[in-house]
């Protein structure tokens, strides 16, 4: 399986699509190169449900926090500490996990469909060792990411506590800056290049195409969500039905991590589609790969 061929020589349709044609290429792509896609996706999201498993963060749920306050027949509220100390440290592991292995996850998939996308020979093998030889930029642009949350999460704090609007605007500029930003992972792995580049990549091609982009990924994001939820909502049901207790709990996170596997690479694909329909509007990307496609090789010696 793992050096298995996926992709073909067909490409993606290097023109300006409109949302039908993109929508309707999306799930092209996600048909015709299904196994590739969610292979790496089942692959890379194994190690993070293993060390959900082994830690014992699938535990972590609504009753988790509740159980912070106590109370007793007839006696006062009381703060549990030893349920504080608990839920930090499943919290911490899950950060631990998370940012390690977050690169790989995200990397992987994003590279699968890039590859699919510009014809280019990929096996699962090839994927994940490229996704690897590029761990570090894309530990880096985590790091900024979640250094840029830090300021979001304070600013906000901020905001709301002074006054209303303020709160709000910080809101909105996260998420035009999100939009902005929305392509970098694409860049990243499309072209090799690191997280700064990326993002400037990013807010290059966003300009003066962000409500056609926020729209395109907030249809794509809503859509994913509907699906994502009906089957996780359906999986829980059949787990509550022959399952109790932790048993449940892991079983409900093996599920989800599988179903998110699967669904989730649809938004991958939204924004690596939408990644080179703004090469094409503004840097003519499809005259240039007709171009090269139609260039006569070298003379023979």
């Amino acid at each position: 399986m793992m050096g298995a061929v996926a992709s073909s020589s067909a490409p993606i349709r290097f023109r300006p699509m409109p949302l039908p044609e993109l929508l309707d290429e999306l799930f092209r792509l996600y048909r015709r190169h299904f196994s590739l896609i969610v292979t790496v996706s089942l692959l890379v999201a194994l190690p993070g449900l293993v060390w959900s498993l082994v830690t014992g963060i699938y535990k972590l749920n609504g009753a988790s926090y509740a159980n912070l306050i106590t109370t007793g027949p007839g006696a006062q509220p009381s703060f549990n500490s030893q349920q504080l100390t608990n839920l930090l440290g499943l919290l911490a592991l899950g950060f631990i996990g998370g940012f390690f292995l977050l690169p790989i996850s995200l990397g992987a998939v994003v590279r699968a469909i890039t590859d699919v996308a510009l014809g280019r020979p990929a096996t699962i093998g090839s994927v994940l060792s490229d996704t690897l030889r590029r761990y570090l930029p894309l530990l880096g642009l985590i790091a900024l990411g979640f250094l840029m949350f830090i300021g979001w999460f304070i600013a906000e704090i901020i905001g709301f506590v002074l006054l209303i609007l303020p709160g709000f605007a910080v809101f909105c500029a996260a998420v035009y800056l999100a939009v902005r930003w929305s392509l970098v992972l694409a860049a990243m792995m499309a072209e090799d290049i690191g997280p700064i580049r990326g993002l400037g990549r990013s807010w290059n091609l966003v300009a003066g195409s962000w409500w056609r982009t926020f729209g395109i990924l907030l249809i794509v994001g809503i859509m994913q969500l509907i699906i994502t939820y009906g089957l996780f909502i359906l999986f829980g049901v059949i787990a509550a039905l022959f399952s109790t207790g932790d048993f449940q709990a892991a079983l409900v996170q093996v599920g989800s991590t599988l179903l998110s596997a699967v669904v989730s690479p649809i938004a991958y694909i939204a924004v690596v589609l939408l990644y080179f329909d703004l090469r094409v509007r503004k840097e003519g990307l499809d005259l240039d790969q007709l171009a090269q496609q139609t260039s006569p090789g070298p003379a023979p010696a």
